[in-house]
């Protein structure tokens, strides 16, 4: 199998309207927002293919154990996230 160039994505500065950049607060929420919402729907999909497989809908363990560790995966990066933040918060505010 052939390896493209163009199979990875490439990371771009969003310009916005105009050329103009965002501000970085809103990038930073808005990345966050989107961390979190990518994360519910993780987990929520997880569960639902954990419900599907207990309920005999689905018989395949190997995809629903793959989507289960995606979910965790994620959150867990969501949780160190949170609490990377809350640390630096404290580290800002032991500073005045």
């Amino acid at each position: 199998m052939r390896i493209e160039l163009s199979d990875f994505p490439r990371l771009t500065i969003d310009q916005g309207e105009r050329g103009q950049t965002k501000s970085p607060r809103e990038s930073f929420v808005d990345a966050l927002k989107q961390a979190v919402e990518t994360t519910n729907k993780q987990a929520k999909d997880a569960e639902q293919s954990m419900l599907d497989l207990a309920r005999g809908e689905s018989g395949n363990i190997h995809e629903t154990m793959i989507a289960m560790q995606k979910a965790d995966i994620n959150l867990r990066l969501l949780v160190t996230t949170a609490n990377k933040l809350i640390e630096g918060y404290n580290q800002l505010t032991q500073l005045r």
